[in-house]
């Protein structure tokens, strides 16, 4: 049947009542895309390549401030470095703020943010050098941290922008070691090793308490990024406590598995990956530690083998049955 039959066909139908023209047109209307539908599928399509573009652009606007800088560092006196390094920070930061309250969403304002939010503890740490600021002890540095984790939290909480966030968590993270050590700075029979290790840990099950407060929100692109440091900072510090202590290599089968488990809960295949890779490990190290000489190289690495086939199939299936059919990839 050609188009003209199918038209006469279609139109006698319209004659006799068995279909109407409300419904053709509601048909139509359904099926062909608008002009706007169009026009933003395309800017979809090219935001990716935007971004890319973006961050290109302010890696080699980054790297060509620090040669720059780096050429005329000795000719430009104390106040010139501190201009070019503390004052070109907060520049770029005062631009981006201009630009994302102007809009939202504008990928040019986050990435002077970036630049500005790099940029400006470094010109801090040469504010405390060129004004000859005692370093002996740690308190500079927690005020500088201190200070910079304010400007962003009122700057986040003003403008709702992911980057903003970002730099607020990241800055409040070096606040909160420099604070602790500076606390316990001086104070005898204080491992400060064994401190970092358990700071460690609480920072990275912080993390992971912000990815579950910022689900559905503004802030749920961070949770990527929240996921696999927290998974570093909780499953690392945990497993450097395994080489010192019989308990720690039994109470991290514990922690691993809880990993897994909290995979499953916050639909994370980072957290699963994380878990798998650090149990791996720690059966690694178990198993080298107590049965290599027992069984033999050889043997200890066939049982090896068979073990992380293991593990692979069960993350894989955890991923399938619990994770992937619900989650973007990558979370």
């Amino acid at each position: 049947m050609n188009k003209e039959e199918l038209l006469q066909d279609l139109w006698g139908k319209i004659n006799s009542g068995e279909i109407s023209k409300e419904e053709i047109a509601s048909l139509l209307k359904n099926t062909e895309p608008t002009t706007k539908e169009i026009s933003a599928t395309k800017r979809v399509s090219h935001l990716p390549v935007a971004r890319m573009l973006y961050a290109i652009g302010a890696v080699i606007v980054l790297v060509g401030i620090i040669f720059f800088i780096a050429q005329i560092w000795d000719d430009i006196g104390s106040f010139g470095r501190i201009l070019l390094t503390l004052g070109l920070g907060i520049v770029f930061v005062f631009l981006g703020a201009d630009l994302v309250r102007k809009q939202a969403d504008n990928l040019i304002g986050q990435i002077f943010h970036v630049i500005g939010g790099l940029l400006i503890p470094g010109g801090y740490f040469v504010l405390i050098e060129e004004l000859n600021i005692s370093t002996r002890t740690p308190w500079p540095f927690t005020f500088v941290f201190g200070k910079i984790f304010l400007v962003y939290l009122v700057l986040t909480i003003i403008q709702k922008v992911p980057i903003l966030t970002f730099f607020t968590i990241a800055n409040g993270t070096a606040f909160v070691y420099f604070l602790v050590f500076s606390i316990i700075d001086g104070i005898p029979y204080i491992d400060d090793e064994i401190i970092s290790v358990y700071l460690t840990m609480i920072v990275g099950a912080s993390y992971f308490f912000l990815s579950r407060a910022f689900q559905n929100t503004w802030n749920s692109k961070l949770n990527g990024a929240l996921y696999l440091f927290g998974s570093i900072f909780v499953f690392g510090a945990t497993f450097s406590r395994v080489f010192d202590s019989e308990l720690w290599q039994f109470l991290y089968f514990l922690v691993v598995f809880g990993g897994l488990y909290l995979s499953i809960y916050l639909k994370s295949q980072i957290i699963l990956v994380m878990s798998t890779i650090f149990l791996i490990a720690h059966i690694s190290y178990i198993t080298s530690e107590y049965f290599a000489d027992s069984l033999g190289w050889p043997i200890s690495l066939v049982i090896l083998g068979f073990i992380f086939i293991g593990l692979g199939y069960a993350s894989v299936n955890i991923n399938k049955k619990y994770i992937n059919s619900t989650e973007q990839p990558l979370q």
